[in-house]
């Protein structure tokens, strides 16, 4: 128990020292940076916001979604550009013949390059309807063929072309309704979708899964 309290008490004693040793300068200026860096991903924010419409906005289970025409003024703001890797977007179809389409990119602002991948499937509930009603009951989804696959195919793309730009710019990640209006950006008439809760198919309701 000595031995055990001699170690701790030395411990403790490291850590004052470390202190006492701080190079208090550069604590302050990496304050100061953090200050900065905070500044400027709200600015890139606002900046991002304000140079889109309420139409380049949908709201999907309440949470903001920038829809490809947003995403695209957004990326010439900033100087964004991407390219889709080879043999995309791939498409594989499940058992009853629904597709899925995916996409990937990589995507560049001045020295930085990432890459993101976007998926829609056609069996989601916003293409094939809820799989179930206000009772809980069984409602029959459209059919494959009753389902534009090129709007499918159309949201995969801008699925992965929002999670890029989004990467690139953290600014713009979880943004809220309220972002949206205080940048002057009113959507009050903006279309969207909500999503049921514990449907079959485990939809998560987050805009970026939709």
């Amino acid at each position: 128990m000595q031995e055990h309290n001699e170690l701790m008490a030395t411990s403790v004693q490291n850590d004052q020292d470390a202190l006492m040793n701080l190079d208090f300068d550069n604590v302050l200026a990496l304050a100061e940076r953090a200050d900065k860096m905070v500044g400027a991903l709200n600015k890139i924010m606002a900046n991002a916001i304000k140079v889109t419409k309420p139409k380049d906005w949908c709201l999907i289970g309440g949470v903001p979604y920038l829809q490809e025409t947003g995403a695209s003024k957004v990326a010439r703001l900033f100087g964004i550009g991407w390219q889709i890797h080879p043999g995309y977007p791939k498409v594989e179809y499940d058992g009853e013949g629904y597709p899925t389409y995916t996409y990937r990119m990589t995507f560049r602002m001045g020295g930085q390059q990432i890459e993101a991948e976007g998926m829609r499937s056609a069996r989601d509930e916003f293409f094939a309807g809820k799989r179930t009603d206000k009772n809980g009951s069984a409602l029959q989804q459209k059919s494959v063929d009753e389902i534009d696959l090129a709007d499918v195919k159309r949201a995969a793309y801008t699925n992965c072309l929002n999670r890029g730009i989004k990467g690139i710019l953290p600014g713009l990640r979880n943004l809220e309704v309220s972002d949206l209006e205080s940048a002057g950006i009113n959507l009050s008439g903006a279309g969207g979708y909500t999503f049921k809760n514990g449907s079959k198919g485990g939809n998560t309701g987050r805009a970026e899964d939709s």
